[in-house]
């Protein structure tokens, strides 16, 4: 353990240290049996006001194998001692943890010790205050933590570390137990491996390692009309090259008590106290200890237990992480109406979730409830953002009471996207068409929009006869307005090549027989005029239409037989150009 100058300790008193280097996140942090809570020990005022802040550094004695911390008070210092407001950094998650830097306990503060750089630094925290005579059980600090340090490859005593402890003001001494040292390279229980790895300009590896929220307590019965102070301190490693910080919360409101669930009303089938989370072993007991009633964090009793009912837990913690204790609860029946009432599910998109907080979820629940979300039925895993899950499964809410009724029930979450399968149809020969609509099997529940773009804002108006190449979109939209666009590849293959012909005689004697001139038209082709000359060049027929048939007359008078000249006028519908045709007819009478 690293040695804290002695001037730094004669001043504790008075002004005070920050812990840094080490990452770790102090939450929860909760007082049992207190007449009065020190005032601000969860900055709850948006300051550092009666907590004592100091910054220094770290160094290494090969010889003795000890490192000595060097703290000198200050002021908090900006980016050494940074404060966290739920108003403004609600949604902020740390860069190495992915936890939030504000503690999801409900309070409104957190405080940041220390940052990321690495210039062998050290930070401390403290306050001191009095321990009340006027409780029978005393009481105890319960915290929950969660411990991040970069872990090179140092010797023990040169590593980031945080400690966390008590001292004896009165007795000017630190006390045995509670202690806790957190030391960047020792197998420490529930750390992980950060995502974001780090390697030092050599490459040798030195990668992030941090501990989610877990529990421990600290004893104060023992020092019942004493004075103490609450230390927590953290180093940098000794040679300036590998950081650790830390975030601090501690609960001023209702919530600090380390059993929860102690509390029911009219009506509840049983009653679920619940125990600190983090620690290694739990002993339920009646309140003298006489019979053992359970061995897991959280007791069940069926059916509740008479009003104002005593139970005990021993707890006991993880080797070096403080010491055991015992917790005292008493149950409270409530006879104020309660209701807790959830949509069995609700059912959401993919890409944007779905919000646990909506009204719609609990409607019909007692007014007033204050609800949290947990992704364990345990609720030892806090949702960090129930107002966007985007993951399907189960997950559970709690809704507690003003009058501290609690029940806790269960919510599948479905993220459902609409389905759409869609065979490309065959090409088809213009002046043929494509019906998209049929190029899938509609669902039910589900409605579509037909668009010519990708990103479904030109509408396509004919879209069961579709004429011309291309690609275009289908967009579904399921019963919870979930979205999906699919495209759909029309081919149409363009006509065979038009043809315009005419007979070059023809005989107008009446016979029935070869009677009339007209032209032999197939394909796409629009008729605007056809005129007909004499040898002359004298217009002597004209007509708009096919259905217009030269009789070899003129005004009603047979012309003589001889060669005429003909000129068609037309358009190419398919590609839209003009057409000019040209021949000779001749009339034989």
């Amino acid at each position: 353990m690293p040695v804290i100058n002695v001037y730094f300790l004669n001043s504790l008193f008075r002004i005070a240290p920050v812990c840094k280097s080490l990452l770790i996140l102090f939450l929860l942090m909760s007082i049992r049996s207190f007449a009065q809570l020190p005032p601000n020990i969860g900055f709850e005022d948006g300051s550092f006001n009666h907590w004592n802040c100091a910054i220094g550094s770290v160094t290494a004695d090969n010889q003795t194998a000890t490192s000595t911390i060097t703290l000198n008070p200050s002021a908090p210092v900006d980016g050494r001692h940074t404060l966290f407001s739920k108003q403004n950094a609600a949604e902020k998650l740390d860069y190495y943890g992915y936890f939030p830097v504000v503690c999801p306990n409900g309070s409104n503060y957190s405080i940041r010790l220390g940052n990321d750089e690495a210039h062998a630094q050290a930070e401390s925290v403290s306050y001191t205050f009095f321990v009340a005579s006027d409780s029978p059980l005393g009481y105890a600090i319960t915290f929950n933590y969660a411990v991040v340090l970069q872990n090179p490859v140092h010797k023990n005593y040169e590593q980031p570390r945080f400690t966390a402890r008590i001292y004896d003001v009165s007795a000017q001494k630190y006390a045995d137990c509670p202690a806790f040292d957190f030391v960047a390279g020792t197998a420490l229980p529930g750390f992980k491996l950060s995502p974001r790895n780090l390697t030092d300009s050599d490459g040798t590896s030195a990668p992030v390692f941090y501990k989610d929220w877990s529990s421990a307590t600290f004893d104060l019965t023992p020092y019942i009309g004493k004075i103490i102070r609450l230390e927590f301190t953290t180093n940098d490693c000794t040679f300036q090259k590998h950081f650790g910080y830390a975030y601090l919360d501690i609960d001023e409101g209702k919530s600090s008590k380390p059993i929860t669930g102690n509390a029911y009303c009219e009506g509840a089938q049983s009653v679920t106290l619940k125990g600190p989370i983090g620690f290694a072993a739990y002993q339920w007991y009646n309140k003298d200890l006489t019979q053992l009633l359970g061995t897991a964090r959280d007791l069940e009793i069926y059916p509740p237990p008479p009003d104002l009912s005593e139970f005990a837990l021993k707890i006991t913690p993880y080797p070096d992480l403080g010491c055991p204790d015992v917790l005292y609860t008493v149950v409270n029946k409530i006879n104020s109406p309660y209701k807790l009432n959830l949509v069995p599910s609700i059912t959401g998109c993919p890409e944007t979730g779905v919000d646990l907080t909506a009204p719609s979820v609990t409607e019909g629940s007692t007014p007033g409830l204050i609800y949290n979300y947990f992704t364990d039925a345990s609720e030892t895993v806090n949702i960090r953002d129930p107002k966007k899950i985007v993951l399907p499964g189960t997950y559970f809410i709690q809704g507690l009471s003003p009058d501290g009724c609690s029940n806790t029930k269960s919510i599948q979450v479905k993220l459902i996207s609409p389905v759409i399968n869609v065979n490309q149809p065959a090409p088809v020969t213009y002046p043929a068409t494509v019906d998209i609509t049929k190029a899938f099997e509609a669902q039910s529940g589900e409605s579509y929009g037909y668009f010519s773009d990708a990103s479904c804002t030109v509408p396509l108006i004919n879209y069961t006869a579709i004429n011309k190449t291309g690609t275009y979109f289908i967009k579904v939209t399921n019963e919870s307005g979930c979205e999906l666009i699919t495209s759909v590849d029309v081919k149409v293959l363009p006509p065979p090549p038009y043809v315009v012909t005419a007979p070059n005689v023809f005989t107008p004697n009446g016979d029935g027989v070869n009677d009339y001139f007209a032209l032999h038209i197939e394909g796409l082709v629009q008729f605007n005029n056809i005129n007909i000359f004499n040898r002359y060049g004298q217009l002597v027929y004209t007509a708009k239409s096919r259905a217009g048939l030269w009789d070899g007359n003129l005004n009603g008078h047979a012309l003589p037989a001889g060669a005429y000249y003909w000129i068609f006028d037309g358009m190419d519908t398919y590609y839209h150009a003009p057409i000019k045709k040209s021949g000779s007819i001749s009339i034989i009478r």
